[in-house]
């Protein structure tokens, strides 16, 4: 199974705000929280490459960053994309959202992001995208991405998808 994984400047590894500006890049493989990902998900899963790019460069040039990744995810033939875990940042969640929005719409594949609830994305995509409840704090790293796989698992395999409450998303 491939899989796609959008990360901020941030989790990415690039730094922090002063790296919000860096413009869309892929990177062959897991990166950061994407090697986890990969475990969580199985023996059979491989993140193909990662998608980093700065907050503020996603929001000011989304359409830009949106033709590029869909691209990008189109050519590796993926199976899947994860987006995030986002928490609490906005601009990350509004770039997160809008990316997958646009990945299912365009390419038909299944995507999963994970947000807090107050989160702008998830006011902005909680009707079209399963987003699952990250809450505010990375250091639920491990439940979010537990919670994202199992839900990628059952979007990939055409499962049944019980109500938010049971499956954990918003």
């Amino acid at each position: 199974m491939g899989v796609v994984h959008y990360l901020n400047q941030f989790f990415g590894g690039l730094g922090g705000e002063e790296k919000a500006v860096a413009p869309l890049e892929a990177r062959e493989g897991a990166t950061g929280p994407g090697k986890l990902l990969e475990q969580l998900l199985g023996p059979k899963a491989q993140v193909v490459f990662t998608l980093i790019c700065g907050d503020n460069y996603a929001v000011e040039h989304q359409q830009e960053v949106i033709a590029a990744a869909v691209e990008k995810i189109r050519e590796t033939k993926a199976d899947i994309f994860v987006a995030g875990p986002c928490f609490l940042a906005g601009r990350y969640g509004v770039a997160a959202g809008a990316l997958c929005s646009a990945v299912r719409e365009r390419l038909g594949i299944p995507v999963i992001t994970g947000m807090a609830q107050e989160n702008p994305g998830a006011d902005l995509y909680r009707e079209c995208l399963h987003i699952i409840d990250s809450g505010d704090n990375a250091a639920r790293m491990r439940e979010v991405l537990t919670n994202m796989s199992r839900l990628a698992l059952k979007l990939m395999r055409n499962e049944v998808i019980g109500f938010p409450k049971e499956e954990g998303y918003i």
